[in-house]
């Protein structure tokens, strides 16, 4: 019972910090909650709820903020900071490096997920690295299905997870697996029986929209633990 209320603390002290960074963020941009909402494209008492703690966040939702405020998802995560490095900006990274041990991580309340997000003080990241714990066990809970810009790594830590697109048929993948996809293809990750399952996730969004002609590339590679490929058959 005690772990139980401690962790229901512990998601709602990372939304309250989540959201209370995204409301600074917008003051600072001149926006008003409504002008943040239209741009996001989601209900003025969505936003609302979201800078107030109310509601968990996702990946995919924060990544539209950030784009919308012209942000580092970083910043949302409350310990970004830019690095004190007293070189030219031009050298600055060739000299960053950022350590997460496993009591630093920061953990962000994601509805379907617990997300905790790694080298998190750190702005201008080429990638996002995440380790990710998976609540849902039926697909059919979890609600309209992921989508958000770039590309994404998957490599299962811990469980079995099944993995849905809007194009291949599900795939299970064990402790070991991985799979790399187009994350513009609407995607959810649920868990496999009751025992938890976690995996590392590397998220690359884009941020420049695909240029008009670009070729929709929806192509996944799955292996195996022992680097085989598997091959999900397509609906």
């Amino acid at each position: 019972m005690r772990e139980k209320t401690g962790r229901k603390a512990e998601l709602a002290s990372s939304r309250l910090r989540v959201g209370a960074a995204i409301r600074e963020r917008r003051q600072a941009a001149g926006l008003s909650l409504a002008e943040l909402a239209e741009r996001i494209g989601v209900a003025l008492s969505t936003m609302s709820k979201i800078e107030n703690g109310k509601i968990s966040t996702s990946f995919e939702r924060l990544d539209s903020i950030s784009r919308a405020l012209q942000a580092d998802i970083a910043e949302f995560l409350g310990t970004a900071a830019p690095m004190a490095i007293s070189m030219p900006q031009s050298s600055a990274y060739g000299m960053r490096r950022s350590i997460t041990r496993p009591e630093d991580g920061t953990m962000v309340d994601a509805g379907t997920y617990l997300e905790w997000f790694h080298a998190s003080d750190m702005l201008q990241k080429r990638f996002q690295p995440v380790v990710a714990e998976l609540l849902i066990e039926d697909v059919a809970d979890y609600g309209p299905f992921t989508q958000h810009s770039g590309e994404e790594f998957n490599y299962v830590l811990e469980g079995e997870m099944e993995f849905h697109t809007e194009i291949y048929a599900p795939v299970r993948l064990t402790a070991g697996s991985s799979i790399y996809f187009d994350a513009e293809m609407k995607h959810a990750h649920v868990r496999v029986g009751s025992s938890p399952c976690r995996l590392l996730a590397i998220l690359c969004p884009r941020r420049e929209p695909l240029a008009a002609g670009t070729a929709d590339r929806r192509s996944m590679r799955i292996v195996d633990p022992q680097g085989n490929d598997m091959v999900a058959t397509a609906k």
